[in-house]
């Protein structure tokens, strides 16, 4: 299976090569992005030997989702990502929908809240909230933040996707930022005893 997965990954870069439409290149890294993801995710379920990772296999797995979106953004130590899981542990398919997001946040930040030579900071929090079962996602960083004028229409892929994996989540997302003061997005959903059904179509 993860071989699998390499094989769409080196497919979508071949592609990628291939096209000299800028916009094209773009979606086409993106999707290779998401793919590595889902095949870090395979890699970390081979080798636990339960079937069901814990804590520490959860956070090995988001710190090499953020070492993979450092690589691809290229920021050369200008933003440091932090990560913070405390102690939390997830089934498969949350541990699915929740990398998928930050590797989302994560790059959209990388990308677009640091401009130039600007240096700073992405700080990723996975926690628990006031119930026994509540958790929450947070991904803020300290860059210029998003326009005022910035609207649902104009936002890309990514925010798109991380909207929908919350819907999945049965989640609610939130988004504070102010332009010029950085940007904050939290995802507060339940963690079940047992995963989720993900649809097929």
């Amino acid at each position: 299976m993860v071989n699998d997965f390499s094989l769409v990954h080196a497919l979508l870069g071949m592609a990628m090569r291939k096209t000299s439409d800028e916009q094209a290149a773009r979606l086409f890294q993106a999707s290779r992005n998401r793919v590595r993801v889902i095949a870090l995710l395979h890699a970390v379920a081979w080798r636990t030997e339960t079937g069901s990772p814990g804590a520490s296999e959860l956070r090995a797995y988001l710190e090499e989702v953020l070492r993979e979106a450092e690589r691809a953004r290229a920021t050369h130590g200008r933003v440091r990502v932090e990560l913070e899981t405390g102690g939390v542990a997830l089934p498969v398919s949350e541990m699915a929908a929740t990398a998928l997001c930050v590797s989302e946040l994560v790059h959209n930040a990388l990308g677009h809240a640091f401009p130039g030579d600007r240096r700073g900071r992405v700080r990723v929090t996975l926690g628990r909230g006031a119930g026994s079962n509540d958790l929450f996602l947070r991904v803020t960083d300290d860059g210029i933040g998003m326009p005022a004028d910035a609207t649902e229409a104009s936002a890309g892929l990514g925010l798109a996707l991380v909207r929908l994996l919350t819907e999945q989540l049965s989640g609610e997302l939130t988004c504070g930022s102010n332009e010029g003061n950085g940007t904050d997005f939290c995802l507060r959903f339940s963690n079940p005893e047992e995963s989720r059904v993900w649809p097929t179509s």
